[in-house]
């Protein structure tokens, strides 16, 4: 083998195509994170203590992100994790359930009548094993910036190793609809966010100059669009280059919306 041919094979050796949630924090956090500098999670202890107050098994998916980046500062950048807490105690940025919020509502309003919503005063009417004839109940793990929306896990489908995502979208706690398609692809479209928050990316939408930047980059545009092998990841694709530090974020035309490539990469130092 020639000089050439072995710094080919280090440069593509260097790329790691659509790359997990986790291996996208792992990589982050160290370089645009704001806290002790590494994606670290929390205890199997703590999970675990946390699943047995709750009497839940949470998402494989789910609990393999706690367990290996859910203290990393990233998670914070700008829309924010909910943490499991040991005892399940609720609120105050811990994995907390729909019908709790519900049960704060009942409480807040002393009286049926008028000022109930709804469905809160058909919820009122029924025993709590029946509510879910009004409203689902969901595990809320997430939340937009502002409190505008909670992203939660339908409490049925907390046995599913990767199940879909959906967020309450008339900011109350009894509409949901839709968000991802799994677990995986919501952490990876919510880190995305908050980290470009973070690092600025370089943002391109002229189809000649991303397959300039591509191509010097030695980034193969046929295996940076290939899907993710989990529900819901088709549209975003990713290539690291962890030689020179460059996260490649590559999202294919949709409506209303043209081709797009993002470039993280971190800045010069003064």
């Amino acid at each position: 083998m020639n000089a050439n041919s072995r710094k080919e094979n280090v440069i593509m050796s260097a790329k790691r195509y659509q790359i997990s949630p986790i291996e996208l924090v792992q990589w982050a956090e160290p370089l645009f994170g704001f806290g002790e500098g590494k994606a670290t999670g929390f205890s199997e202890k703590t999970v675990a203590s946390y699943e047995a107050a709750a009497g839940i098994c949470l998402p494989a998916a789910l609990r393999d992100y706690y367990l290996t980046c859910g203290k990393a500062s990233l998670n914070c950048a700008l829309h924010e994790i909910f943490v499991p807490d040991k005892k399940a105690k609720l609120f105050e940025k811990r994995l907390t359930f729909s019908y709790d919020h519900i049960d704060e509502d009942l409480e807040s309003f002393s009286k049926p009548g008028e000022e109930d919503y709804e469905e809160l005063a058909k919820l009122r009417a029924l025993p709590r094993e029946r509510w879910g004839e009004v409203a689902g109940n969901y595990l809320l793990f997430w939340c937009e910036n502002q409190g505008c929306w909670y992203a939660g896990i339908k409490a049925e489908d907390l046995t599913h190793p990767n199940p879909a995502v959906y967020y309450n979208d008339q900011d109350d706690m009894y509409s949901w609809a839709p968000f991802s398609d799994s677990v995986q692809s919501f952490l990876l479209d919510i880190m995305l966010v908050n980290l470009e928050e973070e690092a600025n990316p370089d943002e391109i939408e002229n189809p000649a100059e991303i397959q300039k930047i591509l191509s010097k980059g030695s980034v193969d545009f046929e295996r940076l669009c290939e899907p993710y092998p989990f529900p819901g990841g088709r549209f975003c694709h990713t290539c690291l280059d962890t030689e020179t530090n460059t996260l490649y974020v590559y999202g294919e035309e949709a409506e209303g919306r043209p081709a797009y490539l993002k470039v993280f990469k971190p800045g010069e130092e003064e």
